[in-house]
């Protein structure tokens, strides 16, 4: 098939992509016929003119398109359960669906996308003509086999304890363990990686304890949500500085959400967010795909009259956190 679908985990999609563009044998074309569009940004006519010109004097046109499926699953969000919600994406993008099967053997046309909920319209319409993949994230054992298997990519051992130690802090997010596995490695040249290493050389524990915290509070996980903001605690932090902390990841999720909604591109966001970390941008834009602006606004404000009840005395700290994380269960 000409077209390619790829969704789920944001590391293992461009893994994934880089990988099919060398199968395709892609890898080389010119940069006449190297085409990356955005979704939001992306128009029917335009994109069907692309995929159907034959390349320039080379074997293929490699035509990428990031994020137009999302574009489906957010137009969805807030309508009631069994509604048609994203029908008009599903009708505005059909001729695509019906003119992939007649395009030109050259064109290899790959959609990628963060992970997409099966009644997504685009998807279904795009699944009979597509190859389809859907790259999930590990857990348990399977992300144990990852990390084992990861670390001895960089030419490192690493111990069952250790494993279990980084994934307990961590997760499973594959940026963080692929960073500070690489950081682990170059550490523990010519041994084995041991529990004590990773206590001392994991950095990013801490804030992605908060992406992971917002996540669970957002999605109704109120269990998760207190067992990560009660880990901040251990290490340190108070509760009005852990409200503080989930306040500036909510302001910022909110700007994410606004620059996505206007078409701006990731590369973009460090300077929309006010920050030079990757890390930052990269976790902030993966939650605002997967929240509408509406509820990211109500979070925010319910933070803030939590926090404006503790400074005036209405709730001790302690008790406003777990409340907080209950309302928000409440709401979603």
């Amino acid at each position: 098939m000409p077209a390619h679908v790829l969704h789920g985990d944001s590391f293992l999609v461009p893994q994934r992509l880089d990988a099919l563009v060398a199968e395709a044998g892609a890898a080389d074309v010119l940069d006449a016929n190297r085409h990356r569009l955005i979704g939001s940004q992306t128009k029917p006519g335009e994109l069907l003119a692309m995929c159907n010109a034959l390349p320039f004097m080379d074997d293929y046109r490699l035509v990428i398109v990031e994020g137009l499926l999302g574009t489906a699953e957010s137009q969805g969000r807030g309508r009631r359960r069994g509604s048609s919600g994203d029908s008009g994406a599903s009708s505005t993008w059909q001729p695509l669906g019906e003119a992939i099967p007649q395009m030109p053997d050259t064109t290899v046309l790959i959609f990628i996308d963060a992970a997409l909920s099966a009644n997504n319209a685009l998807l279904r319409m795009l699944t009979p003509v597509s190859q389809v993949e859907e790259l999930a994230a590990p857990t348990g054992e399977g992300l144990a086999r990852w990390v084992k298997s990861a670390a001895e990519d960089k030419g490192a051992s690493i111990s069952p304890s250790a494993i279990r130690s980084i994934t307990d802090l961590v997760g499973n997010d594959l940026w963080t363990l692929d960073q500070e596995l690489e950081k682990l490695a170059l550490y523990c040249t010519g041994r084995e990686i041991q529990e004590a290493d990773v206590g001392e050389m994991v950095s990013q524990v801490r804030e992605a304890n908060i992406f992971a915290a917002v996540d669970a509070m957002v999605d109704g996980r109120p269990a998760i949500a207190l067992k990560l903001l009660h880990q901040l605690k251990e290490d340190g932090r108070d509760a009005p500085q852990i409200i503080s902390m989930v306040e500036r990841q909510l302001r910022l999720l909110a700007l994410a959400r606004d620059a996505i909604d206007g078409g701006i591109p990731q590369s973009e966001l460090k300077g929309r967010l006010g920050t030079s970390s990757d890390f930052v941008v990269r976790k902030t834009a993966e939650q605002a795909r997967r929240h509408t602006m509406p509820e990211i606004t109500w979070r925010y404000n319910r933070l803030l009259e939590t926090d404006l009840a503790i400074k005036r005395g209405r709730l001790e700290p302690e008790l406003a956190l777990e409340l907080l994380v209950g309302d928000e269960v409440a709401r979603t």
